[in-house]
């Protein structure tokens, strides 16, 4: 069979036409050796998107210096040819592998809040809002693409999300991903144990794994915590306002032990807070506690929710009965 070999550089660049690919499928099937070397080449137009370098100027250029190379008396050098055209053909394409249009990198902005910072509030370009709490980063696109808005997120936030049937919002972790078209929703994410927690207030969401795949729908009221360890997602329902109370800058606490409650105070005015009984520490509270009160002001008012009394010696704190 007489075979033009320019025509592989041309099936590479989405160049051929119906009567040509056909002509290359009869050479394929002519040997093992055929089938190999055409095996390749349907790997890296798969891997690449060739066919977004389709100028005729370009591919005229390659394919004349590619026929200049090859003979029927070389071929078994072909493949090197090619991938020669081939890299030359990749020096130049925007985009490397299929779906690169969805994922392709864009200039972004990185807002951070720093450990003990308040919480800081973001507003969109798309007019959607976001709470980003203390310790937390929030990677934004200069602009937003025109198929999709994709957010990439550590630490934890909550998301009122303004609505476009048209472009999807994504959030990124490293772990779990989330699809939405408008709605409030919260994302704790926490690296040491590798969870991703999402709580839904309004609307609905999907999450997806690290391969966008989808993997189960939300419902409001719902919590779905990820645990990538396991590679396990198990679902509970819990009141919204507890979790998302922070973006307000409040503490709210729900029929919660006062051992819970210290650990939380502990941890924001950096003291060690001493409860004198077992007993003590199972109480159980319901209030709701702004962060921008001090702590003699917060034990004020569980001294006056409870039939406590407590005593401040630097940063140790005592609790008694």
């Amino acid at each position: 069979m007489d075979f033009d070999y320019k025509l592989l550089a041309k099936y590479l660049a989405g160049a051929l036409s119906p009567e040509e690919m056909e002509k290359v499928e009869e050479w394929c099937a002519l040997s093992i050796e055929n089938e190999e070397i055409f095996s390749k080449l349907m790997r890296l137009r798969v891997s690449w998107e060739f066919i977004q370098y389709n100028t005729p100027e370009h591919i005229e250029k390659a394919l004349d210096r590619l026929n200049a190379t090859i003979d029927g008396r070389r071929r078994a050098r072909l493949f090197r040819f090619v991938m020669r055209y081939a890299a030359v053909v990749l020096l130049l394409v925007s985009s490397f592998y299929a779906g690169w249009n969805y994922l392709k990198p864009e200039d972004c902005v990185t807002i951070t809040v720093r450990q003990g910072e308040n919480v800081r509030k973001v507003e969109l370009a798309d007019g959607s809002t976001v709470w980003l709490k203390s310790g937390s980063s929030l990677k934004i696109p200069e602009t937003f693409a025109v198929d999709n808005r994709k957010l990439s997120l550590q630490g934890e936030a909550f998301f009122d999300v303004a609505k476009n049937a048209s472009s999807p919002l994504y959030v990124s972790t490293n772990y779990v991903n989330i699809k939405v078209l408008g709605t409030t929703f919260n994302v704790r994410t926490d690296e040491n144990s590798e969870n991703v927690e999402t709580v839904l207030a309004s609307g609905k969401i999907a999450l997806l794994d690290k391969q966008w795949k989808t993997v189960l729908d939300m419902s409001p009221g719902e919590k779905v915590t990820y645990n990538n360890y396991k590679n396990e997602y198990t679902t509970e329902i819990v009141d919204v306002n507890i979790c998302t109370a922070w973006r307000l800058n409040q503490f709210v606490f729900e029929n919660v032990t006062l051992r819970e409650i210290a650990n939380q105070l502990s941890v924001k005015f950096n003291v060690n807070i001493n409860l004198e009984s077992s007993k003590l520490a199972r109480r159980k509270f319901r209030c709701v506690i702004n962060e921008d009160e001090s702590l003699p002001d917060i034990l004020d008012l569980l001294k006056y929710l409870a039939p406590i009394r407590y005593k401040m010696e630097g940063k140790e704190i005592f609790i008694y009965e």
